[in-house]
């Protein structure tokens, strides 16, 4: 629990306003606004398991997130990247689809980004064909007479299973406080729709000024901390519903919804397609609901913790170790 600890010390001491003037409240409601993202859609399918694709499990569970979400907390906005099977926007790749997300997460003020995906291990799903030496043989004769290896085929079945949640590195210079200024200079918030929603924020600041940099610098501290919060938070209500956690990962290259939203951010891998008895919960009614409900309460914990009155739900610790901030292997 020691990492849970330090990561609420930072993420509540950040929380504390930094130099307000007129007009800027002294107190206000951390969490007013979630963006949440289905990973894929439309063309871009995903991972495949033996008999559903990433998707559309990923818009399964996102729909039933949004759902629980309002029912918990009905003051909160929600604000979809999709609700059906397209790309983000209807964009035609998948750069584009993926700038997309960010900048209607940006534009629509969000305070938490929530990325739903599936997971793959590399392999085929379900069995996978693996080759391995066994030895080896002479063919030919004479002079072409050459010692050649002797492989052995046989089937291996995908086991891998768990969950894992990444966050964007904090040292990554300058991309994170990027998009928090750019967050920050749409003054005219959109909906899911595009609508304009008013002006909301003070655009009296030039975004690049060294004051700007400065302060985009001090968010993206709080916003790592923060996404390392509501991550570690996550993981471990997986582990208490009994599911394998990878842990609180790091990147700091290829996941551009992690990098571009200027706001706490967090990818969850809800478990491996790729593994047959994995893929069915993944897509059951029970195992979906299993998950928006680990994802809630740690959604009610870490908005406690925001607001300065942290709960802890646990009536015993984890049985097994609580998730940590690690980079990945890969």
């Amino acid at each position: 629990m020691l990492l849970l600890g330090c990561v609420f010390i930072a993420a509540t001491a950040f929380n504390k306003p930094i130099n307000p003037g007129p007009g800027h409240p002294s107190q206000k409601k951390d969490i007013r606004t979630i963006i949440i993202d289905p990973g894929h859609g439309g063309f871009d399918n995903g991972t495949h398991g033996l008999f559903s694709k990433e998707k559309d499990v990923n818009l399964a569970i996102s729909l039933k997130l949004g759902k629980a979400i309002q029912e918990a907390f009905p003051e909160i906005k929600l604000v979809f990247t999709r609700t059906t099977d397209i790309m983000p926007g209807n964009m035609p790749t998948l750069a584009a689809g993926l700038n997309y997300r960010a900048e209607l997460a940006n534009k629509s003020h969000g305070d938490l980004f929530i990325c739903i995906h599936g997971n793959s291990d590399g392999h085929e799903a379900g069995h996978y064909e693996v080759r391995r030496l066994v030895g080896h043989k002479y063919v030919g004769k004479g002079k072409k007479r050459k010692r050649v290896p002797v492989y052995e085929t046989y089937w291996v079945k995908n086991t891998r299973v768990g969950t894992g949640s990444y966050i964007w590195k904090a040292d990554r210079a300058g991309s994170k406080g990027t998009a928090i200024n750019q967050r920050d200079e749409n003054s005219e918030p959109a909906d899911s729709s595009g609508e304009n929603m008013g002006d909301t924020t003070n655009t009296a600041i030039d975004m690049s000024s060294p004051e700007a940099m400065m302060r985009a610098q001090l968010y993206e501290k709080k916003y790592f901390a923060n996404s390392a919060l509501f991550a570690t938070l996550v993981e471990e209500e997986f582990v208490k519903a009994g599911r394998h956690s990878d842990g609180v990962m790091q990147r700091d290259e290829g996941i551009r919804v992690l990098q571009a939203t200027g706001m706490p951010s967090v990818l969850i891998e809800t478990g491996f397609l790729t593994n047959e008895e994995e893929e069915k919960y993944l897509n059951s009614e029970a195992g979906q609901n299993e998950i928006v409900s680990n994802i809630v309460t740690a959604l009610k914990r870490y908005k406690a913790a925001l607001e300065g009155h942290p709960i802890n739900t646990d009536a015993q610790p984890p049985a097994t170790p609580p998730s940590k901030v690690t980079n990945p292997v890969n």
